[in-house]
């Protein structure tokens, strides 16, 4: 019942936060609550829980719980980063959705059912950005991203209809599981806006969307992939001309991916476009994963799935950070900004490592596994060509917070530390101006004394000319109060250290710590409930699997005999199939 628990606290959270939209504070502390109670639900998920709603059987896996958590934690987390940055008012309600469906969708143990349920899972994104705006720009978001939703769930449900269906009548069987691999491959390419569906992505960087960037491109994407990857070896893995040429097709769009989304990240100068095409890069390895058709791939591509989710989290919420701390997101008026904050630069390294690791860290050797087993041999030297071309775009960022800062950088508080309201007016911030509107009242005063005691009635003003305004303010003004304005004063310092844990906690996961390397071994229960499907080579031969089929496939999988065509007889016999046929879960995972 663990996993029922997380799930309705993801519906009754995103149901609440939608009612509270209306009321500010309100809306923030029901969207922090309901996220809190999320995360804990999810830390607190049984490896070894099933259950049933209606026809549907759901189970649990190590993985599934690691997942999620990692999905509320990020979330959780850049919610804090926005009540100083700035609140994204409807990313909370949003992003519950979304985890209700990811959550259905990976614990479902009916193929059809999870991948329906994985397109519907990308709904709550589209409808949020599509809100119709009155600028032209916000119109043509809002078409896009309509657009993009209905290719996902078109290309999903071609795809769930098409290799389920045992009713060949192909000349080449394999004819109609290439139709399903292109479907779904497209489904997955559209939604991470991989190159040419990139557009969608590129909107949505120029929309002001900020911190919700990561719902469309990080976690939506990496919930649908992991629906997606179950089939890789199962389903893809037999021989075909067809399926081949559907393979090359999608290492195409892979390749062009990692490629001229690095290009992309180098030639844009707003640091939303440059994380944007930073993250339709990485989206590449999840098509690589789908193309390498081998269970060799499944725990590299899992494991790059959890670094992917933080890595890129946290370079969304660096981004939101930089841009709200200097004003400006422009990478020219940006000039400096390591210099200004130190922090946000230790921040940018670590997502680096999160995202790139080193040779011979669990990261890195995923990417290369992905590399290795997703494209020929003849061009595995691109592998190295796109872990280069992440660097050329890290390093223009670092190279320019190194220059000489810019008036704006300069005009900006940074991370240093200010404890004092006589720092107010240095530091120029809006805020503190109320919180020392006295003292400047009092200055004013020796100018035009008359004028200030008609505008503010405080008797302390009247001793401006005696005792000094400034001195006067600091001997009556509270601890209490200090303490407040040296809250507001750090907030660009706050903003900073919570990026700078969101990288921490990145890298740690990128690395396999928390557990993240064990837990991508057991993978999801669809992995192994989406086995027993039958395959065309292995109708077409009375039933039992050709030497070729079986040679493509995972070796723990065998095919059942094809089901009669009624209905009924289609009910009885695939139940006991599944459980006689697929191979036993890992350990700390539960059968379907």
């Amino acid at each position: 019942m663990t996993l029922i628990a997380f799930l309705l606290i993801c519906i009754f959270g995103m149901l609440l936060g939608l009612l509270a939209q209306p009321f500010a504070m309100l809306s923030r502390l029901v969207a922090v609550g309901s996220l809190v109670a999320a995360l804990t639900a999810a830390l607190l998920l049984n490896p070894n829980d099933t259950a049933t709603l209606g026809e549907v059987q759901l189970a649990t896996t190590r993985f599934v719980c690691f997942f999620l958590t990692a999905l509320t934690a990020s979330c959780l987390m850049l919610c804090i980063v926005g009540l100083v940055t700035g609140w994204p008012e409807r990313l909370a309600p949003a992003a519950l959705a979304t985890f209700a469906g990811v959550g259905f969708a990976i614990s479902a143990t009916d193929p059809t059912v999870a991948l329906i349920a994985a397109a519907a899972a990308t709904a709550p994104a589209a409808l949020v950005a599509s809100r119709i705006r009155s600028t032209p720009l916000g119109t043509t978001v809002g078409v896009a991203e309509l657009r993009t939703l209905a290719l996902v769930v078109g290309a999903s449900v071609l795809a769930a209809v098409t290799v389920l269906n045992t009713n060949w009548n192909a000349d080449d069987p394999t004819f109609m599981i290439a139709i399903a691999f292109v479907a779904l491959a497209a489904a997955v390419a559209v939604r991470s806006g991989a190159v040419p569906f990139h557009v969608p992505a590129a909107l949505l960087s120029r929309s002001g969307e900020g911190l919700g960037l990561v719902l469309s491109l990080v976690w939506i994407p990496t919930g649908f992939g992991l629906v997606a990857l179950s089939w890789g070896a199962t389903i893809y893995g037999v021989p075909g001309d067809w399926l081949d040429r559907a393979v090359v097709a999608v290492q195409l769009v892979a390749v062009a991916t990692l490629v001229l989304g690095a290009v992309g990240a180098m030639l844009h100068d707003e640091i939303e476009e440059v994380v944007a095409y930073s993250i339709v890069q990485d989206t590449g390895f999840i098509l690589l994963a789908l193309t390498a058709r081998d269970a060799d791939a499944a725990q590299p591509a899992r494991l790059w799935l959890l670094a992917f989710i933080l890595a890129k989290s946290a370079l969304v919420a660096w981004a939101a950070t930089a841009s709200w701390a200097f004003g400006s997101s422009n990478l020219g008026d940006l000039r400096g900004w390591l210099r200004r904050s130190p922090i946000l630069g230790l921040a940018l390294v670590g997502i680096v490592l999160a995202t790139l690791g080193w040779p011979g860290s669990d990261v890195f050797e995923a990417r290369a596994t992905l590399v290795r087993l997703g494209l020929p041999d003849s061009v595995h030297f691109l592998g190295t060509a796109a872990i280069l071309l992440s660097l050329a775009y890290y390093l223009r960022l670092m190279a320019i917070g190194l220059l000489t800062p810019s008036a704006v950088v300069r005009g900006a508080a940074g991370d240093r530390p200010r404890w004092h309201p006589a720092g107010a007016e240095a530091a120029g911030q809006e805020v503190l101006a109320a919180e020392v509107a006295p003292v400047a009242v009092a200055k004013s005063a020796e100018v035009a004394p008359v004028a200030v005691a008609t505008a503010v009635a405080d008797p302390a003003s009247q001793h401006a000319d005696d005792e000094g305004p400034v001195q006067s303010h600091r001997r009556h003004v509270s601890f209490g109060h200090q303490l407040r304005v040296a809250w507001r004063l750090n907030r660009p310092l706050q903003a900073s250290l919570l990026v700078l844990g969101i990288a921490a906690v990145a890298a740690a996961i990128a690395f396999g710590g928390f557990g993240a390397a064990g837990a991508s071994q057991s993978g999801i229960t669809l992995d192994q409930a989406a086995g027993p499907i039958a395959i065309p080579s292995a109708i077409d031969n009375g039933g039992e699997p050709t030497p070729e089929a079986s040679a493509g496939a995972s070796p723990a999988i065998t095919f059942p005999l094809p089901p009669s065509p009624t209905p009924a007889a289609t009910a009885a016999t695939a139940a006991p199939s599944a459980s006689s046929s697929a191979s036993p879960l890992p350990s700390g995972t539960s059968g379907d």
